[in-house]
């Protein structure tokens, strides 16, 4: 019998952290496609359809150091890595239209992707209506099925949600309020299941904002969401939230914002784990600063904590995260911007010190926009030192401190008439003091589509 025993490592953090990132994308790629708008003017009636057709294809993989043994037999440390690519070919159809004389307007979007690892079939639908010049009522049902064996996983599941809001506008339109309720549901079967529980939850909101083109925004709002898990009973919770924004413009083009969230999660009963009983707050202060002509300044400070109901030494400890970036940022003419600067981040707990890290790095950030195409790069680099504080019951530190370097890009080229490459990778490799501890991370994914108007 074979078995291995994984040292620690960033590998697992590093596959949700380019997973979050593919998901922002292509959430991008769909607000880019054009929700549904009305007209503004009353007028004929609208209707058009939009389809792109192409084949997609994704790579991934992990490297880090292992223990292996056969039986009893101790081989030494080994370096594993993860690699996988999957191929789908893949259809988006859009049905955009206005109702009423361009008094409503309504999107109708489908994503069908059949691939050799993964197939998925999501539909959506947006509605907005204004049944009066200071009303507006939206409404966003969506469901997706997808079927998955990556990672020797066989997993099916299936996700629907309904969202509607219904806003009020008042005086001259720049004040509004806000009243909102959504719900949706998580089901899966199959081999991998077992690490994704099935979900059943209900949020409704409220906000009060001040939207001004040229002065002062900002916006209040309270949240309140209940979620039930069938599979486990001791995850149901409740939460409340709570969410202000202000941002300022001074006279130059200079601006400040700040932002402040927070959340309070109870467990419907009594349960034996604090995972789901907690506070959360975030915060975030940004100045804008403009000089001559196309030079400014950005600097952001942001932080967030958390503090149990009550704490363990090994999972659910309090800690508290501060973050600060500084990025001399120049915009050209020519419809691209270079920004380049410092950041850091340090985290800091009480119960499990050896979590503790200071870090400190540099990004540099490029974006090209012009006629059709979007380019953004960011390569990073910088060092984290852990504290040296060993875990109770073990000799030594879990982490070792690192050097990190690493780039995130996204490309949406034309190619030719109604051809076009989107491109999104993910790289990041870490060089640590514990040579054992070194790991790298790649994943990269490619679409090229065709499009019929």
């Amino acid at each position: 019998m074979a078995a291995a025993c994984q040292t620690p490592a960033r590998a697992p953090r590093m596959r949700t952290r380019g997973a979050i990132v593919a998901a922002l994308v292509a959430a991008g790629a769909v607000i880019a496609s054009g929700p549904a708008r009305a007209g503004g003017e009353p007028g004929p009636d609208t209707l058009g359809f939009r389809l792109e057709t192409g084949a997609t294809t994704d790579i991934t993989s992990e490297y880090y150091y292992e223990d292996a043994f056969v039986d009893t037999t101790f081989l030494g440390r080994r370096l594993v890595d993860t690699p996988e690519a999957r191929y789908a070919g893949a259809i988006y159809a859009t049905v955009n239209g206005t109702r009423g004389e361009r008094r409503a307007a309504y999107q109708l979007q489908n994503e069908l992707s059949i691939g050799d690892k993964v197939q998925r079939n999501a539909l959506s639908m947006s509605w907005r209506d204004d049944p009066a010049p200071a009303w507006r009522f939206a409404l966003s049902p969506s469901l997706e099925w997808r079927h998955d064996r990556t990672f020797g996983r066989d997993q099916r599941e299936w996700r629907g949600s309904v969202r509607s809001r219904l806003r009020r506008s008042f005086g001259d339109g720049t004040h509004a309020a806000e009243l909102g309720a959504a719900g949706d549901f998580v089901r899966t079967s199959g081999s991998g299941s077992e690490f994704m529980l099935d979900r059943n939850a209900g949020r409704a909101w409220i906000g009060f904002d001040h939207l001004g083109l040229l002065g002062d925004e900002w916006r209040l709002g309270y949240r309140l969401a209940s979620r039930v898990f069938p599979d486990s009973s001791s995850r149901d919770h409740v939460e409340h939230g709570w969410e202000g924004r202000l941002r300022h413009l001074f006279a130059g083009g200079h601006a400040l914002t700040v932002e402040v969230n927070g959340q309070r999660r109870q467990t419907h009963r009594v349960v034996t784990t604090t995972r789901d009983n907690f506070w959360q707050e975030e915060g975030v202060a940004e100045v804008d600063l403009r000089a001559a002509d196309h030079w400014g300044l950005k600097i952001r400070l942001d932080g967030e904590a958390m503090q149990y109901d009550l704490q363990d030494s090994t999972l659910f400890f309090d800690y508290q995260i501060a973050r600060a970036r500084v990025a001399a940022r120049y915009e050209s003419e020519a419809h691209w911007t270079l920004a380049v600067g410092p950041r850091g981040e340090i985290l800091t707990n009480r119960l499990n010190p050896g979590e503790a890290y200071r870090e400190l790095g540099g990004a540099v950030e490029f974006e090209l926009i012009g006629g059709r195409s979007l380019w953004s790069l960011t390569p990073v680099a910088g060092w984290r030192a852990y504290d040296e504080s060993p875990v109770a019951g073990l000799a030594v530190s879990l982490h070792s401190s690192y050097a990190f370097y690493g780039l995130d890009a996204f490309v949406d080229q034309p190619l030719v008439d109604r051809v076009r490459l989107r491109t999104l990778a993910s790289l990041r490799y870490e060089s640590h003091t514990d040579p054992a501890q070194n790991a790298a991370s790649v994943y990269l994914s490619a679409q090229l589509l065709w499009t019929a108007r």
